[in-house]
């Protein structure tokens, strides 16, 4: 197990692997380069190109288009902080954001913290978002909700985006509500765990064609976007709200998976059994528990595939667009998930968790001149690389703040083999190191889980307590982040 700490120790052969041949990574620089960012709200990795039973051809079509990352992982299993760390490409530990509540702008050090996309403000590019990309999508009125991030964008800084045509379609439906309420007929079980769950067991079919749902119109906004003439080059983002909870679709979508067709997860009679106590305290267990005594499993993955194939149907009109557009050969395409979802595995509803169908997320990445498409890659791999390798891939400068680690070189070469692992943090203290088949969990109290994905992929047995596997996990320990070495590189940078 050697092996681990020299993989640390010459981390910086990593960062040589990106500069040789970006000129052959990278697309030609006859036109400016574009990118489109499709971000997704709770999709977890039953999409179809995963493996899935999900009926998602619009993600599978770009999948098949580009490189798809089948090992890559959050770095925290809730919206907020994941997306601060994927758009500061910096870790929670950094920005202090570990929560869904609160913003990274009012944390120590977070007025002055530069996003992806105000820096590629800064580099000429127009910075457009439509729908949930920071925490919150922007809000009805006049003044931006402040965890949308309204300095990262050019629309909401200026006011001004494109033509007036463009400005008045953004007025028109940015305001649009991002996620409708049930005013259809739903299936929702009795409640059990507060306030909070009340929503996550909402799922059935709604009244309102696609045309009249908020994710739509932000697809359809995208689309627009991009028949229209850009004199500057453009980040584009869009982002759909489902399959996040709750479950509601058009009936359309609900057509497309009978309840006798449908798979649903298994749960093992001892799953909890080799579980620390810490990761049995789970707010969602008596939530899981109802949903199963009352037989409404099936109906709530039902609702969850439907809202995916509704999601995959708003990719679809935005990829659509763009292969119609003047954008279609100088654009790139970054598809990804906040996080993964779990609909009671080990007794979870949602996320929160350091288990893989919590963390693990599709994440695609398609660009022009691209010569490895349809290539998938099983390298762990975090999101919080996306600031970075989106960077390379414009042959752009990376500022040094940055803690995640550019996929450019498994871009080129998806079989490559990569010395970093993923990690992932929920709650604060706690992480997973996820690196090659294995996943390491190290509660904040001290306590283990060890996973093998290639013998035993739904985590059901904890190896952790074997002392065959003790050299292995102390191994894995090492890449733990440090809190206190983060916080002080972040103050030198």
């Amino acid at each position: 197990m050697n092996l681990i700490f020299a993989y640390r120790k010459s981390i910086f052969l990593l960062l040589i692997i990106p500069i040789f041949g970006m000129q052959d990574v990278a697309a030609p620089r006859h036109k400016p380069i574009n990118i489109l960012l499709i971000a997704i709200d709770d999709m977890n990795n039953w999409v179809g190109a995963f493996g899935g039973q999900a009926k998602t051809p619009n993600i599978d079509r770009l999948a098949y288009q580009g490189v798809t990352f089948t090992n890559a992982y959050c770095a925290v299993p809730a919206c907020n902080p994941s997306r601060t760390a994927i758009m500061t490409g910096q870790r929670p530990e950094t920005t202090r954001q570990f929560e869904n509540a609160g913003n990274f702008r009012e944390k120590p050090g977070g007025k002055d913290r530069l996003t992806l996309p105000a820096y590629l403000r800064q580099k000429g590019y127009e910075t457009i978002a439509a729908g949930k990309i920071f925490h919150q999508p922007r809000g009805a009125g006049k003044t931006p909700n402040p965890i949308s991030d309204p300095d990262s964008w050019t629309f909401q800084q200026s006011g001004e985006v494109g033509t007036p045509g463009h400005k008045q379609y953004l007025d028109d439906y940015d305001q649009a509500l991002w996620m409708e309420l049930p005013t259809g007929k739903s299936q929702k079980p009795e409640q059990t765990g507060g306030e909070y769950l009340t929503k996550f067991g909402v799922w059935g079919p709604i009244p309102q064609p696609k045309e009249d749902c908020g994710d739509w119109k932000m697809a359809d906004f995208g689309a627009r976007f991009l028949q229209e003439k850009h004199e500057k080059p453009f980040f584009l983002a869009i982002g759909i709200s489902r399959p996040h909870s709750p479950q509601l679709a058009p009936q359309e979508y609900f057509d497309r998976y009978p309840l006798d067709q449908i798979r649903v997860p298994e749960f093992p009679a001892n799953d909890m059994d080799d579980i620390p106590p810490f990761a049995q305290s789970n707010f969602s267990s008596p939530f899981v528990r109802k949903v199963l005594e009352k037989d409404q499993l099936p109906k709530a993955v039902q609702g969850y595939l439907a809202s995916m194939s509704f999601a995959d149907d708003c990719v679809g009109r935005v990829l659509d667009a763009l292969d119609n557009s003047p954008y279609k050969n100088n654009t790139i395409v970054v598809f990804w998930t906040d996080h993964g979802w779990q609909l009671g595995h080990k007794f979870r509803w949602e996320k929160y968790s350091l288990w893989r169908q919590g963390t693990n997320t599709p994440l695609v990445i398609r660009y022009p001149g691209m010569k490895t498409g349809g290539n998938k890659c099983h390298q762990a791999v975090s999101l919080m690389d996306l600031f970075p390798t989106i960077l390379d891939l414009l042959n752009q400068p990376k500022p040094d703040f940055l803690e995640g680690q550019s996929l450019a070189g498994l871009l080129k070469k998806p079989t490559s083999k990569r010395s970093v692992p993923a990690v992932v943090t929920y709650p604060e203290g706690s992480h997973s190191v996820v690196f090659q088949q294995w996943n390491y969990i190290l509660y904040k109290d001290g306590s283990e889980e060890l996973y093998n994905h290639l013998s035993d992929p739904n985590e059901y047995a904890n190896l952790a307590t074997s002392p065959q596997y003790r050299e292995l996990m102390d191994g894995l320990k090492q890449w733990i982040p440090e809190q206190d070495t983060l916080n002080q590189t972040n103050k030198a940078n």
